[in-house]
């Protein structure tokens, strides 16, 4: 017993490609062995390896089975090194599906996946909803979450946590940074002080316009910043967008104090749950000036808003829409579902013609 207990910790020690053309040899080799020990009971190779598989796994129907004594001398070596690798084999899956688990949760497995959506930063409140309604949002992409945290704090498959510091490069490289769709950096949890805050959010900004310009990329960055004045110090970090966390709900109270009533509209704007929502449209070809897309989108139930930050074009209307614009829209998720449906549409006939 002493002897086989010492082999299987050896096998057991193996690495998972030792073990693997180690089975694969047994198996393949041993229909040859017994079909030369009783070749009139074992007549073909396959029948041999369907004997020697029933056999390695302890099953035994019984169908086929060795009559001479070399035969079944042979049948219990297959018994014992079938015993041997099978529980090997499956001690070996679970301990790689244990340690890959342990990993994910952790953080310490890099991300592989590109035009996801990377967060830095986390607070058990803020951060989770914003996730949670990003998921919502976009549910063909997923959450790459960094943090310091010793586990992940959501258990959501779509979401992948790396531990780590995100003004280090070895941690964008694992979040895969360069391959997403944008960044989102939070205002660092448990800052009071609105000059360390932001000068945290800057230090992480600096590092990955630095790191996107080493991979030779562009980044789209998103930050939360806690005081306005503070943005002239952004503006050299190529900062795609910056929220003014504190001061907009300040701002929101004030015109609800106002114009009441004026915070259920934009909570219903910012939200997934009820009503409309806003959202960005490409221009499409037919539109020559804003209002050729204010009237099309009207008529299909679509208010047109904004060009990218310009909230003024409802008294332009009559300008020429640029090429590149950016163009923002209130509408239900069905209608916004059928005008990109229709967008796609049409895109494919115009490619079907020029075939």
């Amino acid at each position: 017993m002493l002897f086989f207990y010492q082999a299987f910790r050896k096998i057991v020690r193996l690495d998972g490609r030792t073990l693997a053309v180690f089975a694969a040899i047994f198996f393949l080799l041993s229909p040859f062995v017994i079909q030369a020990l009783e070749p009139e009971k074992f007549t073909s190779w396959f029948r041999s390896l369907w004997w020697v598989i029933v056999t390695a796994t302890t099953v035994g129907y019984g169908d086929y089975f060795p009559v001479t004594a070399p035969g079944m001398v042979f049948g219990i070596v297959v018994i014992f090194i079938g015993l041997f690798l099978i529980g090997s084999i499956v001690g070996k899956t679970t301990e790689n599906f244990v340690s890959w688990k342990k990993q994910r949760e952790e953080g310490r497995l890099a991300y592989q996946g590109k035009d996801h959506y990377v967060v830095i930063g986390w607070s058990e409140e803020k951060i989770r909803d914003m996730i949670e309604e990003l998921l919502l949002a976009d549910p063909a992409r997923e959450v790459v979450l960094v943090a310091k945290l010793e586990k992940t704090p959501m258990a959501e498959h779509r979401v992948h946590y790396i531990q780590g510091d995100a003004t280090e490069y070895a941690t964008l490289d694992r979040a895969n940074v360069c391959a997403c769709k944008a960044v989102v950096i939070f205002s660092p949890e448990g800052v009071h002080n609105s000059s360390l805050a932001d000068g945290h959010t800057l230090l992480i900004a600096t590092t990955l316009e630095s790191y996107a310009a080493r991979q030779g990329k562009e980044i789209y960055t998103i930050a939360e910043i806690l005081k306005e004045s503070h943005r002239h110090s952004f503006r050299h970090a190529k900062v795609d967008e910056l929220i003014l966390s504190q001061q907009s709900i300040s701002h929101l109270i004030a015109s609800s104090t106002v114009n009441q009533g004026s915070s259920r509209l934009f909570m219903n704007l910012m939200s997934k749950d009820s009503g409309d929502e806003l959202y960005a449209i490409a221009k499409r070809p037919e539109w020559r000036v804003y209002n050729d897309a204010y009237e099309w989108l009207k008529a299909r139930g679509a208010l047109l808003v904004a060009d990218g930050d310009d909230t003024g074009i409802i008294r332009r209307l009559g300008d020429t829409i640029p090429e590149q614009a950016r163009l923002f829209i209130i509408a239900d998720t069905a209608t916004y579902e059928a005008l990109a449906l229709t967008g796609a549409s049409e895109k494919a006939s115009v490619t079907r013609e020029r075939n």
